[in-house]
C-alpha cells in the first residue's frame, strides 16, 4: 500500500502545471517553472553512546542496509524535482577526534557523505547548532566529504560563509541560511553579505533558511519571527525554518512564504520516537515542494507550495531511520500542525489530497518586486 501511494506521489509531481487549480495565466503558462523540495533537519550520523548499540543505532541500520536506505522511500520524489535541499545537521569525519564539549555530538565517517547522491539530495544547508560538533576540524571534514560527492553547501558562519545559486533555463535562485544565535551575534552583517554577492550575481530569487526556534514547541517564537522578518527585508520570498524536532505553521503574507519548521526527517540523533510540547508524537515531518514560476525574461512571477506529508519511520514504537510519504489520517495530522500555527489569522492551510499532497494556493510575487 505504501508502495502504490509512493508511485501515484510520484505521477502527480512529475507534472506540477497540470495538477493546478486555475489560477493566473502568468502561473499556468509560465514558460520556466523550477521545482525545488525542502527537508527538516537530517541527522546522518550519531552520538558516541549511541554508537555502542549497533541494534539500535543509525550506524548500525546502515551497517546492515546500505547507503541507499535513509532516502530509499522518498528519492523518486526527488529525483523528479529540479532540487532536493536538506538541512544536514550532523559531521563527516573518521574518527573522535576534537570532539566539542557538549551534550549531543553528531558524527559519521566521511564515506556517508554518499547518502545524499544515493538519495536524490542535490543541496545541503549547513549552518545549524551541530556544524561545529567537532570543532573546527569536524567542519572542515564535513566540506571535504560533500565536495567528494559533489553536493553544494550554504551557510553563513563565523567560521565560514558560503552561498549557493541553481540556474536553469538561464533563471538564477540563490540561497542562504544562518543558524540563529550566529544571526544575532553578528547582528545580521554575515546574511547580509551573503545577499549582497547574490544580488550581485543577478540571482531572480532568494531562498532563505534558518535554524532556530524553541526544540520541541508547537508555535514558532518571537526571535524566529524576527530573524524571518530580517530574510525579507534583506530580499529572500521564501524562508524555509527547522530545529524544533516538531511540525510549526506556515505564513502567507505580501507574496512571501515562511515554513516555521519542518521537524525531523532522516534523524539519525534519537533511536526513538518523541513527543512534542503538546504530548504528540513528532513522528509526522514533510517535504515542502515549491514550483517557481519565471517569466521569459526571467521575471518572478509566484510560487505554489505543495505539502507532502510523511512520517520520519516506518516504526510508530521507535526510529528506523527511513522517511516516507503517508495518507489518511496520518496525513491530515501533518495538515492540523501547519494550521494550528498559520499566519495571518484565519488562514486556512488546505486539506491533504490522496495521490497529490496538500497543494496550496498559487503565491503571486510581491508588488514591489
Amino acid at each position: 500500500m505504501r508502495r502504490l501511494l509512493f508511485l501515484a506521489l510520484i505521477f502527480a509531481l512529475a507534472a506540477p502545471v497540470c495538477r493546478a487549480e486555475e489560477g493566473p495565466v502568468p502561473y499556468r503558462e509560465a514558460p520556466v517553472q523550477i521545482v525545488v523540495s525542502f527537508t527538516g533537519d537530517c541527522t546522518l550520523g550519531c552520538t558516541p553512546d549511541q554508537r555502542m548499540n549497533p541494534r539500535t543505532s543509525f550506524e548500525g541500520y546502515v551497517a546492515r542496509e546500505g547507503m541507499a536506505y535513509p532516502f530509499a522511500e522518498v528519492r523518486e520524489i526527488f529525483e523528479n524535482d529540479d532540487l532536493t535541499v536538506i538541512n544536514l545537521e550532523s559531521v563527516f569525519q573518521d574518527d573522535d577526534s576534537c570532539r566539542a564539549d557538549k551534550t549531543y555530538n553528531f558524527r559519521a565517517p566521511q564515506s556517508y557523505a554518499e547518502m545524499l547522491p544515493l538519495g536524490g539530495v542535490d543541496a545541503v544547508s549547513f549552518a545549524n547548532n551541530h556544524t561545529m560538533d567537532y570543532s573546527a576540524k569536524g567542519f572542515l571534514s564535513t566540506l571535504e566529504a560533500l565536495e567528494k560527492v559533489n553536493i553544494p553547501w550554504f551557510g553563513a558562519s563565523e567560521t565560514a560563509c558560503s552561498t549557493y545559486i541553481f540556474e536553469k533555463d538561464g533563471v538564477k535562485i540563490g540561497f542562504v541560511s544562518t543558524y540563529i544565535s550566529d544571526y544575532f551575534r553578528t547582528e545580521g552583517k554575515l546574511v547580509t553579505k551573503c545577499f549582497d554577492e547574490l544580488n550581485a550575481a543577478g540571482c531572480n530569487l532568494i531562498v532563505g533558511c534558518i535554524h532556530g526556534g524553541v526544540e520541541y514547541d508547537t508555535l514558532h517564537d518571537e526571535a524566529m519571527e524576527r530573524t524571518a522578518n530580517g530574510f525579507i527585508r534583506r530580499g529572500a520570498d521564501v524562508v524555509i525554518c527547522h530545529h524544533p524536532h516538531t511540525l510549526q505553521g506556515i505564513r502567507v503574507e505580501n507574496g512571501r512564504t515562511t515554513l516555521w519548521s519542518l521537524g525531523n526527517f532522516v534523524f539519525g540523533g534519537n533511536p526513538e520516537i518523541r513527543v512534542n510540547h503538546a504530548g504528540e508524537s513528532v513522528i509526522s515531518t514533510m517535504i515542502a515542494q515549491f514550483t517557481f514560476s519565471f517569466d521569459e525574461n526571467g521575471k518572478y512571477l509566484g510560487h505554489q507550495l505543495n505539502v507532502i506529508p510523511c512520517h520520519m519511520s516506518g516504526h510508530t514504537g521507535y526510529n528506523d531511520y527511513q522517511p516516507h510519504p503517508v495518507s489518511g489520517q496520518d496525513a491530515e495530522r501533518v495538515i492540523q500542525a501547519l494550521q494550528r500555527d498559520a499566519q495571518p489569522y484565519g488562514l486556512k492551510v488546505r486539506p491533504y489530497v490522496e495521490g497529490v499532497g496538500a497543494l496550496q494556493p498559487f503565491v503571486p510575487a510581491p508588488a514591489d518586486r
